[in-house]
């Protein structure tokens, strides 16, 4: 959190009866409960990308592997049909 809602804060809660040094910790509990929280989701987000990352990479490959199949079948076909009409 930037200094400038820390501050913001710490005049908050003081001014509803916080002490300073109460407002000062709990500021500062905040801000590090919401840098904790980015981390998390960052972790979980990168851990997703990750996963998602491999399962394109699978379906890529399966794909391949289906359109040289089915490249494989044409040229087969079509070997066939031109020694048919020879």
């Amino acid at each position: 959190m930037p200094i400038t809602k820390e501050l913001d804060n710490i005049r908050k809660f003081e001014s509803v009866g916080f002490s300073h040094q109460q407002a000062e910790t709990l500021a500062d509990v905040i801000e590090k409960s919401h840098v904790d929280s980015q981390q998390d989701l960052k972790s979980f987000i990168s851990e997703k990308i990750d996963k998602l990352e491999l399962r394109i990479k699978a379906s890529q490959s399966d794909l391949l592997m289906k359109i040289f199949g089915i490249v494989a079948g044409c040229t087969t076909i079509a070997i066939a049909v031109a020694k048919l009409l020879k």
